[in-house]
Parts: C-alpha cells; structure tokens; sequence
C-alpha cells in the first residue's frame, strides 16, 4: 500500500489533472523531476485542428491536512528550499498548488454511481519576486482564499500568461 503522503501527492495530482482536462488544457509529467511536477500548456483550435499554443505554466503540487484555512487565507508552511525555487525568476512562469484535505482520511474521498467527491479544495499562488527567505526549514505562505485551482483560474492564467502577462 503507498504511504500517506504518496496517497495525498496521487490525490492532488488527479485534483489538478481533472481541473486541466475541464479548462481545455494539456497536463505532462516531467520525467524526471527537478522541482516541476506537472506542467500545463495551452492548446488553439486553428479550423478544424488543434495545436500546442506554445503558452506553459509550471507547477509544484502540495497535498496537506495541516494547512489553517481562515476566512481571507489558507496558511501553508513550504519549505525553505522550494520557496526560493518558486520565488526565483525563470523563462517558464512557475506556481505552487496546495490541496487542503480533510484531516481524516476516511474524508478525502468519496464515491457513489453518481459522483466522485473530493474534500476541499486546492489553491495556487505565484511566488515570483517574493522577498527572499532567511528561513532554514519552513516558511509560512499565505494564499488568498480566492485564489481556488479551478477551471475558470486556469483558463484566466493561461490567458493572461498567453498575453505576456503573470499568472
């Protein structure tokens, strides 16, 4: 059986494939991995047929029951090394998405024949141009409640990123 944390990785890794799917976008893996671990690109219909719009975002993906979720923000501590990754300057514009589970796992999931439910949402933020970090471990990041990984944020970022603006 996998771990706890590779169950909660595999959970937030179909939560943003089948947001992207939805949003009309193709999902990849990098193989191997480097600090990305999924990226996202647009996709034009020219005519009749449809083609790589040349338009990337990537992602770094967290799962935890551990974040606090307030009215304006969910807090998530990332930890220090990933946090200047994310917050470093690079061709291809770069976000962290966290899936705040439930703390009971019996909660993360349900299924019947006419759904499949999973508890909670993910959120994104953009780290890039953040103040650098004198942290050694952790540092607390907190994200507007606003910013849900949803269909309609992914299809808002792929556009603005498509008109050279940031996600």
């Amino acid at each position: 059986m996998l771990t706890r944390n590779h169950r909660q990785e595999a959970l937030c890794r179909a939560y943003v494939q089948a947001v992207a799917a939805l949003a009309g976008v193709s999902s990849s893996v990098p193989t191997p991995d480097y600090g990305i671990d999924l990226s996202l690109r647009s996709i034009d219909e020219i005519g009749n047929q449809h083609q790589d719009a040349g338009v990337q975002l990537d992602l770094q993906l967290r799962s935890t029951t551990r974040a606090t979720i307030a009215d304006a923000q969910v807090s998530y501590d990332l930890d220090a090394r990933t946090y200047e990754f994310l917050r470093a300057a690079s061709l291809v514009p770069r976000i962290l998405v966290v899936l705040a589970l439930p703390d009971e796992e019996s909660r993360w999931l349900s299924q019947s024949l006419e759904e499949l439910i999973l508890r909670r949402c993910a959120y994104w933020y953009s780290l890039r141009g953040a103040v650098p970090t004198t942290a050694t471990s952790s540092v607390r990041v907190a994200i507007p409640r606003a910013r849900v990984f949803s269909v309609e944020a992914v299809q808002g970022m792929m556009h603005r990123l498509a008109e050279g603006e940031t996600p």
